[in-house]
């Protein structure tokens, strides 16, 4: 079973990748598709009863396929390697892009028609609403992402330790001196602290002001007592 292990991560990081990469394969055809629809006037038909005067460009049905076929191999592999990795989910990440990405060609076929003259304030209006639709996700996932970033610096210690209980301090092992008169249990204490801090300075999870005020809090607290 642990011989297992390494290898499904690996497996999971492939398909996370090759899942990411279909995501974006999906979102890039989608944008060419517009592009193409755009240049031949905006709408398009082909087959049935009910034809257009307007055909499709060239391969519009075959794209569509991949693009079914690329969003199904991004949610199924995306969601098993994400489970398997621990990692955060990428589909996430897919609202945005794709509302940001149509929003931009929306905007850019407005200001810039393809055909005719002049802003096609039709396009521009729907370029606006298709960006703020990808924005405002896009802001909430990075609001929770820094909330969770602070959080786990908080569970990490970076705030100074509370004291302890008085109910606790009641009730001292008899014959046993507190270990904070201890002036080498102290200096472990201190320095075991520090050397915590600077890892986690030295990982990126404290910054250089963060850093500086806990290593001089916890100096501080040392000659307090």
């Amino acid at each position: 079973m642990q011989a297992e292990r390494p290898v499904r991560r690996a497996v999971a990081v492939v398909v996370l990748g090759l899942g990411v990469a279909a995501g974006a394969a999906a979102i890039t055809l989608l944008s060419l598709i517009m592009r193409s629809v755009t240049e031949v006037g905006g709408s398009c038909s082909d087959g049935g009863p009910y034809v257009s005067a307007q055909p499709c460009p060239s391969g519009t049905g075959t794209a569509l396929l991949l693009v079914f076929a690329c969003v199904f191999t991004c949610i199924i592999g995306t969601l098993w390697a994400a489970s398997v990795l621990k990692a955060p989910m990428p589909l996430l990440l897919g609202w945005p892009a794709l509302f940001l990405t149509l929003g931009w060609n929306f905007l850019e076929d407005g200001f810039d028609p393809p055909m005719g003259e002049g802003v096609a304030v039709g396009f521009v209006v729907c370029g606006a609403i298709f960006v703020l639709m990808g924005a405002a996700p896009l802001a909430v996932w990075l609001s929770v992402a820094r909330q969770n970033r602070r959080t786990r610096r908080a569970q990490a210690g970076v705030a100074p330790a509370a004291p302890a209980p008085a109910a606790a301090a009641k009730v001292p092992p008899p014959r046993a001196k507190p270990a904070e008169d201890d002036p080498r249990a102290s200096a472990m204490s201190v320095a075991g602290r520090l050397e915590r801090l600077a890892a986690l300075h030295a990982s990126g999870m404290l910054t250089d002001a963060e850093y500086s005020r806990a290593k001089r809090a916890t100096l501080e607290e040392e000659l307090d007592r």
